[in-house]
């Protein structure tokens, strides 16, 4: 059973934080010059992910509320596909933030809680439609939420490791958004017929 809700919050993170991962990794070309940068990079992404997780404990809670909430939940992640897929609401304010990071920000990677700092706000800017994804999780009882925070954050480790590593070779990935949304379609499925 503990694996389950690992293993659910492992693929799901990997699921919405693929096409995040190729976005933040331009605008971490531009502001990192070594590898201590791109580390101090990647714990401002770990920190805005951290607040996701917060947001989406918050607001599942929230859902539980509403009659038939599995439903629900379902409908919004479909709803998050959508919007992934056709480029809608989010995505142009993250495309004006990055061109505003590339454009002004002339760091030297010796300061690191400058390049933190521009981790998480880059992060911010990616993670707000994955909280949705992420609260699917946690509408079953709060005492599973360890376990599915575990497993999000080992595949965000993961991803990170990649950013970090093999950031040119993931850029070269095709079909990254359809990747996403078949991954967001299945996720609602699992949720609507009680799978997950």
């Amino acid at each position: 059973m503990i694996l389950k809700y690992l293993v659910s919050g492992f693929l799901v993170k990997l699921v919405t934080g693929f096409d995040d991962t190729l976005t933040h990794i331009p605008v971490l070309a531009n502001v990192t010059k070594n590898k201590t940068g791109k580390i101090a990079f990647a714990t401002g992404i770990l920190f805005a992910i951290s607040l996701a997780i917060i947001f989406s404990i918050l607001f599942a809670s929230a859902i539980r509320l509403i009659p038939y909430y599995k439903y629900v939940s379902s409908g919004l992640i479909i709803l998050l596909a959508i919007t992934i897929q056709f480029d809608l609401l989010v995505r142009e304010p993250q495309k004006k933030l990055e061109k505003k990071l590339k454009k002004e920000i002339g760091i030297s990677t010796r300061n690191y809680f400058k390049l933190l700092g521009i981790g998480f706000i880059t992060a911010v800017a990616t993670v707000i439609d994955d909280t949705i994804a992420y609260s699917s999780l946690f509408l079953t009882s709060l005492s599973v939420a360890p376990f599915v925070v575990l497993g999000i954050f080992t595949a965000t480790i993961c991803q990170l490791t990649l950013l970090i590593y093999f950031s040119k070779k993931i850029q070269k990935i095709k079909w990254k958004k359809q990747i996403t949304v078949l991954g967001l379609i299945t996720l609602a499925g699992l949720i609507f017929f009680g799978v997950l």
